[in-house]
């Protein structure tokens, strides 16, 4: 029971201090996984910016896909087979519904002295029985429809620390885990 307990409690500090390295490398499109690289053949003339990478975080493997698309910035990100993992878009503080903002900005009151926000995301995730490209196509066409979190990236201080966080709430801004993002993955964590 004891040894049982410890190892929890170190799981659970483990959870919450784990860390953003990530380490992001420009690719040909004929390098991204097939299938996933097909979703962006028939948008390819209508969006701008239109770049592709391969993206390691310790173990794990993905790749992304990033574009300018109705004037908003979208990071779409698959796993090493193809499959959808998600769809993020880059929007504004003000962009936050006030209630949401209020329920986030209270998270980061309580536990930080100082915070200043660098990127804002909003983040879908496919838990429609829409296909991965059906998903994709409806989140371009409706951008405004529910997400499921929102990703911030802030620089935050407290009495022992000033560092750069990567923090996620769910769509009511309900606070749901939280990173330390590295020197390494600040530059292509700002697109």
């Amino acid at each position: 029971m004891r040894y049982s307990i410890i190892f929890f409690l170190m799981f659970i500090s483990f959870s919450f201090s784990q860390t953003k390295n990530e380490k992001e490398e420009r690719i040909k499109p004929s390098e991204f996984p097939e299938i996933a690289q097909n979703y962006f053949n028939t948008i390819s003339d209508k969006v701008k910016y239109l770049k592709f990478y391969k993206e390691t975080d310790g173990m794990k493997k993905s790749y992304e896909v990033k574009f300018k698309y109705n004037k908003q910035h979208y990071s779409v990100e698959f796993d090493t087979i193809g499959n959808l993992e998600d769809i993020e878009i880059v929007i504004r503080e003000k962009d936050i519904p006030k209630i949401v903002l209020h329920n986030i900005s209270k998270h980061f009151d309580k536990n930080f002295e100082k915070a200043r926000f660098i990127k804002i995301q909003k983040q879908f995730i496919n838990t429609t029985q829409k296909t991965d490209k059906q998903f994709i196509d409806y989140i371009l066409n409706k951008p405004n429809n529910k997400h499921t979190h929102f990703e911030i990236i802030a620089e935050i201080k407290t009495k022992k620390h000033h560092q750069l966080r990567e923090l996620t709430f769910d769509k009511d801004g309900t606070f749901e885990k939280s990173r330390i993002v590295t020197s390494a993955s600040y530059e292509h964590a700002l697109y």
